[in-house]
């Protein structure tokens, strides 16, 4: 077929067919009456079929193939050949002589023949008889083409003979006049057998045979149980009775053994017991053919409503198209027989609604959808229903109607049984009501042009939802799709919306055109049909079902016959029947009529009411005598004794009784603006009755005066407006209620927030503070039993994941256009991101002598300090960690010859910490020696801890550490000397594989019990591959579970600590520090404030070890962490130390607030970083507003939480304690004294003592202590400042954190050590000396010399954004710019009240974000610098830069740095970077230039092509979804694993779209690049070019920039582990 369709294709072939070659026509046709009526399906009533049939859709491909062929048939047989183009132009000019003569002589006769019209003798019955004896003589008015007759009349030919042999004359026919049935078949026999040739006036059944004329050209005489039926009553013409037509060429073989029966046949055939096939080819190409000729000859000029009725058109204003083409044919037999099978194609898929079908399983529902599917829309549904139209056209309408009730099994709906029939029955009479109203409203063949076909098309899509452009196009039918002005209707019907975040740019409907919506679109199904009306209602503020009434349109005039049908006496005895059953049906029992079934007929009642109008305003109702007695129906009175009621009803009592109804009802409860008001409807169909007919009006006034009477009316009217108006006022004030307390609400809110921000009122401050003081705290219900009564403690879900968002945005995005750099690797990062080990030289291995003698002297100097029983415990570590020298005895000297001191708690030793060092610092904060020349020397005097002290505070470490460690043999995994990694991050302490851990919340709360019970269950799941909650999104072995409430991924709990348990201290301390000597001492008019700060940082570091501080300790109690704690502190350790948890744990060397502390400073700086993304466009965002809104967004609720935790716990934890301590020493000693810790005591780095000897051979690589205790070491130069900062406050004692004044002496104090960084890295890659700089005698120039000096600045410090022509003072406040924000972060974490979880305000990453765009980094750094300079109180940068203390201590610091790069070889390298945004790879922005250089593009590892190339966005490299064991490192699972800390990014090249990757897990983003309608190529089947969409990649670059792909919902729903959803 395909290669029949190829060959007509070309027009030459199809007219040469068409024209030339009848036997090929014939032969064709008889090879589609082999595919008529192919894979009939039969209902099951019995057993549910189990086997479905996988081929049900191979019969449609084929009708699509065969509707193809058609077309071109049609085509070529409705066109002129070049060969005939003469002969052709001089038949027409023939012919349009005659008709312009038979024309003129008829306008002659208007007078006479108006009289003997139709109109004028169906009045009188006597005139029926006249008008029957009339013959109207053929004169060829409509020139049909001889190929069109040729091809129409052989397939009327096969289709009578397959209708002859159709199972619809097995079933029995019927009910037909003097017929017999014995004779009809013998006749058929005949036919079959060629032998049978009727004369010219004789039909094969032995009767006079009445010639086929349209319903315009005239009426017939049927008989019909003694009734006269007339065609058409408002139409004129006569009928012939002699002969059937028959042209020169007519012969036998054209006679019509069925459709030129004279009489309506009465066929029974039931379609839910029969056979029935949905594929009826010949009825199609008939039905294509029949509409060609309709539009060729009326096309787009349609008549109006008024021409329609016209009673003074006369006849020749019609051609007799259907008398030209279907010559030989009856009305009755044509309509009765073609009609069926369309029908019966209706009513399955009816029944298939009614849900009558569920036992044949998925094959009838199959068909069905098939069948409505808008793919074969123009040849299968609307050529069905089009026939049904021309049927309707032609047929006795009240047959017509009851041929429809029989095929719906609905003739006893008429009876008015209150009893249901079946269960099926409302669906039922809803779709025959539904289809009735199709027939007569449906103009998309015979009526509209094309313009208003397409925009009806547009709009019936529209009104669903907004759509894209390719959605529309793909959803019109084929010929629409096509037009050259759809562009053009488009856009005046619609209005275009950009695309916005994930959103595709797309078209909704304008508001005047939702009144054009048809809710009888032959395409609608229940549900879309519902969303339309829901949006009609939201849109136009009134219900569609009152608004969108059914209207007579316009329609070519051979079909107006069809008006009948709504008119007809049938169909308002049906709309009584329903209106009864919807009146008489008790609302507790199944009404026959349901509200659907009910507004359904009154919407076909308000069409015939319409026709009506019409028809009376064209003059026709005072002559039309069915005009009269149709409407005497509605006020025919009927007895109702089936219901006992002792009156007669008519339509119109019964419809007044429904009205008064359904009015008590809206008056009862209130109805709503934009709901269905069905009395009202009813009241205006009843207004029209009385309009249209004085009969009804009488019966009106009678039964409801208020609606006729015109006094009445009025007031009715005006109290009536002024009830709707009472209702609407109250509804006005309910709404105006609820948006006032909706707005106190939300400006609470907002106060809550304002409250939050910082000023500079001190007491504003302090109000704030006590208000949050005083304030309750909130109560949270667990979100999985839901108790509020509960006593147990709650904990709230929380997500841990690892980052490595700094190292990118440090080395910036890559670009499209540049080769892949093996150096991105993320192998390669781990190893150049971190330094060295500082200690790994001085590790090797001893012999046993060695390491006794070290054993020995440590144990030796701890006895003469420690506690006996700290020596003890100090003595069972060493056993431990040391299994070989688990002999090894106490000293025999040893005893307690301390004095006894008086014992602290933690809490308190920590007070009297701060106190002391507060004392001392307001003594010696003006001390000269802070302050000393010369490198390397500490001063002499305070903070210089001496050597017992340093060993005591070792040793009480090494003991405390005994309660949490266990046998390191114990651990199968534990190897105490070999290691095989390091543990490092950006900043030389954190997790090994990334940058640091990021923390969110959700904000919901659970009990642990509840949350222990559900994890288990799910466990238990998953371990018997059962199905649960997220099966395919999370991985139980790794803690994970989905958010009960909110379906967001969670991994650990902390525990909802009430709140900070020191207010009373942070009151002592505002006492404290508002005494004129702290304030004196604490500023320095115009300087930065670095003596105090100094002075704070060597008085704490001599205060924790001096004196009785470090001795008042207590004795280990082995005190473990809470157990509210113990999931958050796993998840962290497994997080940080993969692959040795065991050591480490055995070892008890882990700090768990050491590792929250870290997570608490990553958070707040990765929260900075993704402040400055825009969040619908790649510019940054500028400015303290977007930085506080991204912290109260996905910080403000659980850092401050966190916070409270870490001070809670850290406390009451005396090795974490010690810890602290010691790693304030070492920072002491870098930053004040510029030199290591232990160089302070004269000796060298290597002999501290034995103490520190014993934990550096114990693989002091391995440990974090160790490391803590290295990176405070490290000069501070080299590391962070805002990192820095961090740590110092996590060793000082807790009341600092209270403190403002030493933490913004803190802040001043690595805000000098940032402008230093930032002019070493200018002075390093600038080629200017000190004197070019234009900066002397300040710090620019201090550092130019050093700089100029130091060949290794430039390898140590590296900036990607440092341009050497950019001013000085320029580059300094940009690069110090991010330390400014992130202090502020600090800031208002520290001091202002944590805001309470509201899981409401949590916002959704990559959803549609509608947020206003960002601002260029240009434009608002500078206000910003200055607004945070402001707020800190820092001087103005050339002030800083004069700085004598500054500059002095940058000279130590330097020095501290430049020894430390002579001893270690420093891996790593300080980025210094701007406060850009993150960002992606750079992309082209036209996507065929990434499909040219990477489609094709080898696997840097195999050499191969990938199938299925994915570029990694963030550095570059070319992945592939698969895992292939040639390449393991280029799968996308293990390269994010390496690249991303398990966060992969990629863009699969032939989809166009985006793999997000999270671990295991992965989702699929929406493309990037959309066409210039704004829309999606998904793997480039349409071929349009793609251009790259910067706000989608802005949402997706946000969303990776703020940790938002594992909280996302949009991506969560469609995450799948592994690679599932690329199947």
């Amino acid at each position: 077929m395909e290669d029949i369709r190829f060959v007509l294709s070309h027009s030459d072939v199809a007219e040469y067919v068409t024209h030339e070659r009848p036997d090929i026509l014939k032969a064709w046709l008889q090879t589609l009456s082999l595919m008529q009526g192919i894979n009939p399906l039969k209902r099951e009533t019995g057993i549910h079929i189990e086997e479905e049939n996988e081929h049900v859709h191979f019969p449609f491909l084929m009708c699509n193939s065969a509707a193809k062929i058609h077309s071109l048939l049609v085509k070529g047989a409705f066109s002129v050949s070049s060969s005939d183009d003469t002969n052709q132009r001089d038949f027409i000019e023939k012919k349009d002589e005659d008709i312009d003569e038979a024309f003129s002589h008829r306008q002659a006769k208007v007078g006479r023949l108006s009289g003997e019209s139709s109109v004028s003798s169906s009045a009188a019955p006597s005139s029926v008889s006249d008008s029957a004896s009339q013959i109207f003589v053929w004169q060829h008015n409509y020139i049909v083409l001889p190929s069109v007759l040729k091809l129409t009349s052989e397939s009327l030919r096969v289709i009578d003979s397959w209708l002859a042999r159709s199972n619809i004359l097995a079933s029995g026919t019927v009910g037909v006049s003097h017929i017999n049935l014995l004779d009809l078949k013998e006749t058929l026999l005949a036919l079959k057998k060629g032998k049978y040739i009727p004369g010219p006036s004789v039909s094969p059944c032995g009767m006079v045979e009445e010639s086929f004329i349209t319903s315009y050209g005239g009426q017939y005489s049927g008989t019909n149980e003694g009734q006269t039926l007339t065609c058409c009553p408002m139409d004129t013409g006569a009928m012939q009775h002699d002969s059937i037509m028959e042209t020169e060429s007519s012969i036998g073989t054209d006679a019509f053994s069925l459709l030129s029966l004279s009489e309506w046949p009465d066929i029974d055939y039931d379609v839910s017991s029969q056979e029935i096939s949905l594929h009826i080819p010949l009825h199609w190409l008939l039905s294509l053919i029949l509409r060609v000729a309709l539009r060729n000859d009326f096309g787009e000029a349609v008549e109006t409503h008024k021409r329609v009725f016209d009673s003074t058109n006369p006849l020749s204003d019609c051609p007799d198209i259907f008398q030209s083409i279907l010559k030989g044919c009856h009305p009755s037999g044509f309509s009765s027989f073609m009609m069926e099978h369309p029908l019966q194609n209706r009513v399955f898929c009816s029944q298939i609604r009614a849900g009558m079908w569920r036992r044949n399983g998925d094959s009838a529902y199959t068909c069905f959808d098939w069948y409505r599917s808008i793919r074969w829309s123009d040849h299968e549904l609307e050529e069905d229903l089009f026939l049904l139209q021309i049927c309707a056209a032609f047929a006795p309408p009240d047959l017509y109607v009851k041929r429809l009730l029989q095929r719906f099994q609905l003739s006893s709906y008429l009876l008015l049984d209150l009893k249901c029939s079946s269960e099926y029955e409302p669906v039922l009479i809803q779709e025959l009501l539904t289809l009735i109203i199709q027939i007569v409203q449906e103009r998309r063949f015979c009526g509209l042009t094309a313009f208003e076909n397409l925009q009806r098309e547009l709009i019936f899509k529209l009104a669903i939802g907004d759509a894209t452009h390719s959605q529309l196009v793909k959803n019109l039918p084929k010929d629409l799709s096509k037009l050259d002005i759809l562009q053009e209707v488009l856009d005046r019907i619609a209005e275009y919306s950009n695309p916005s975040g994930m959103n595709q740019g797309k078209y909704s409907l304008r508001l005047p055109y939702w009144k054009l919506l048809d809710l009888y679109h032959p395409f609608w199904n229940p549900r879309e049909l519902q969303v339309a009306e829901e949006r009609y209602s939201r849109f136009c503020g009134v219900s569609a079902l009152s608004a969108q009434l059914p209207r007579w349109l316009n329609i070519y005039q051979p079909l107006i016959g069809i008006a009948r049908i709504a008119t007809c006496g049938t169909v308002l005895k049906l709309i009584r029947a329903v209106v009864f059953f919807a009146v008489y049906t008790d609302r507790s029992a199944e009404s026959r009529a349901p509200d659907g079934v009910l507004v359904t007929a009154l919407h076909l009642l308000s069409l015939a009411l319409d026709i009506f109008c019409l028809q009376k305003k064209s003059g026709l109702s005072d002559h039309d005598g069915d005009f009269i007695s149709t409407l005497a129906v509605a006020t025919e009175e009927i007895g109702l004794e089936m219901v006992d009621e002792p009156y007669q009803h008519s339509l119109l009592s019964l419809l007044v009784l429904l009205m008064r109804m359904h009015k008590k009802e809206s008056a009862d409860n209130l109805v709503e603006t934009g709901n269905f008001n069905l009395s009202s409807l009813v009241e205006k169909l009843l207004k029209r009755f009385a309009g249209v007919d004085p009969n009804c009006l009488m019966k009106l006034q009678q039964l409801a005066p208020e609606i006729v009477s015109c006094q009445t009316t009025e007031r009715h009217n005006l109290s009536s407006a002024s009830d709707s108006e009472k209702r609407k006022m109250k509804a006005r004030e309910r709404q105006a209620a609820i948006l006032a307390k909706m707005k106190a609400e939300q400006s609470k809110f907002l106060a809550t927030l304002n409250s939050t921000d910082d000023t500079s009122d001190d007491s504003s401050l302090r109000k704030e503070e006590h208000a949050s003081e005083d304030a309750q705290p909130e109560a949270h219900v667990c979100c999985l039993c839901h108790d509020p009564n509960s006593n147990n403690a709650v904990s709230f879900l929380i997500l841990l994941q690892k980052s490595r968002l700094v190292n990118f945005v440090n080395r910036g995005p890559p670009s499209w256009d540049r080769a892949w750099q093996s150096d991105w690797s993320g192998s390669s990062q781990r190893a150049a991101a971190n330094p060295l080990s500082r200690y790994s030289n001085n590790v090797e291995t001893s012999s046993a002598s060695e390491l006794s003698q070290i054993v020995e002297g440590a144990i030796n100097e701890f006895a003469h300090q420690a506690h006996p029983a700290e020596l003890n415990s100090f003595l069972d570590y060493i056993k431990l960690q040391f299994p070989e020298m688990r002999r090894i005895n106490l000293p025999g000297n040893s005893s307690d010859k301390r004095a006894k001191n008086a014992v602290y708690s933690l809490e308190n030793l920590e007070k009297e910490i701060f106190l002391s060092v507060h004392k001392e610092i307001s003594s010696s904060v003006h001390d000269t020696d802070l302050m000393i020349d010369g490198i390397g020397v500490c001063s002499t005097g305070v903070g210089v801890p001496s050597y017992d002290e340093d060993t005591l505070l070792l040793g009480k470490y090494i003991a405390s550490l005994t309660t949490d460690s266990k046998d390191p043999s114990e651990d199968n995994n534990s190897q105490r000397v070999e290691s095989s990694g390091q543990f490092f991050s950006y900043d030389g302490y954190g997790p090994s594989d990334c940058d640091g851990v990021h923390i969110s919340s959700c904000g919901h709360a659970v009990h642990q019990e509840c949350l222990d019970r559900y994890l288990s269950s799910l466990k238990d799941r998953y371990i018997r591959r059962m199905v649960f909650e997220g099966g395919d999104i999370v991985d139980p072995d790794q803690g994970e579970f989905l958010c009960p409430v909110c379906r967001r991924l969670a991994n650990s709990t902390i525990p909802a600590f009430p709140g900070d348990s020191s207010k009373l201290l942070e009151q002592h301390l505002a006492s404290i520090f508002s005494s004129p000597t702290s304030s004196a001492s604490a500023k320095e008019c115009g300087l930065l404030r670095l003596p105090y700060a100094l002075s704070m940082l060597r008085s704490a570091a001599s205060v924790v070890v001096k004196g009785d501080a470090l001795k008042a300790l207590p004795m280990p109690r082995h005190l473990r962490i809470k157990r509210s704690l113990i999931p958050f502190f796993e998840v962290l350790r497994r997080m940080y130390f993969l692959g040795k948890q065991g050591v480490l744990t055995g070892s008890g060397r882990v700090s768990p607030t050491a590792l929250m502390w870290d997570t608490l400073k990553y958070s707040l700086v990765s929260t900075e970083i993704a402040a400055r993304c825009g969040k619908n466009c790649l510019a940054a965002r500028a400015g303290l507003n977007s930085l506080y809104d991204e912290f109260r967004s996905y910080g403000g609720f659980i850092l401050p939480l966190l916070l409270r935790t870490i001070r809670s716990v850290r406390s009451k934890n005396i090795p974490d304690l010690l810890l602290r301590f010691r790693g304030l020493q070492h920072f002491s000693a870098s930053i004040c004294s510029g030199v290591s810790h232990g160089t302070c005591y004269g000796r060298a780095s290597g002999h501290e003592g034995k103490i520190w000897s014993l934990l550096k051979h114990t693989n002091s690589d391995l440990f974090p202590d160790m490391q803590f205790w290295g990176q405070a070491s490290d000069p501070v130069l080299t590391r962070d400042p805002f990192s820095t900062l961090m740590w110092i406050l996590f060793c000082l004692p807790s009341p600092f954190l209270s403190s403002k004044e030493s933490l913004l002496s803190l802040i001043h104090l690595f805000y000098g050590v940032a402008v230093s960084q930032a002019i070493i890295t200018f002075c390093s890659h600038s080629q200017s000396n000190a004197n070019e700089t234009g900066f002397n005698d300040c710090l620019v120039s201090d550092i130019a010399n050093l700089a100029r000096e130091s060949a290794f600045t430039k390898q140590f410090f590296l900036s990607k954004y440092v341009d050497p022509s950019c001013s000085m003072k320029h580059l300094i406040d940009n690069l110090s710019l991010p330390y400014l924000r992130r202090c502020s972060l600090l800031w208002k974490l520290l001091f202002s009240p944590g805001a309470s979880p509201f899981p409401s305000v949590v916002e959704d990453i990559g959803g549609s974000l509608n947020t206003s765009g960002g601002q260029e980094v240009s434009g608002g750094d500078m206000d910003e610098i200055c607004e945070l300079r402001n707020m800190f109180s820092i001087p103005p940068l050339d002030i800083v830069l004069k700085d004598k203390n500054l500059r002095s201590m940058v000279l130590k610091w330097f020095h501290h740095f430049a020894n430390g790069f002579e001893d270690v070889v420093f891996r790593s390298a300080l980025y210094s970077t701007p406060s850009i945004p993150f960002r992606l790879m750079n992309l082209p922005l036209v996507y065929q230039d990434l499909v040219q250089r990477y489609v094709k593009a080898q696997c840097p590892d195999c050499k191969a092509v990938h199938g299925e190339p994915a570029l990694c966005l963030f550095c570059g490299r070319l992945c592939s979804p698969a895992w292939k064991p040639c390449c393991r490192e280029s799968g996308c699972q293990a390269h994010s694993l390496a690249c991303g800390a398990g966060t992969g990014v990629f863009l699969l090249i032939r989809k166009t779209t985006i793999l997000l990757q999270r671990n295991a897990r992965q989702a699929p983003w929406p493309s990037l690049y959309l066409d210039a309608f704004g829309e999606e190529d998904n793997d480039m089947q349409r071929g349009k070019p793609l251009f790259l969409n910067e706000e989608r990649y802005a949402v997706l670059t946000y969303m990776v920039a703020s940790h938002g792909i594992d909280r996302s919902s949009k991506v969560l729903r469609q995450t799948r582990i592994g690679t599932l959803f690329l199947v």
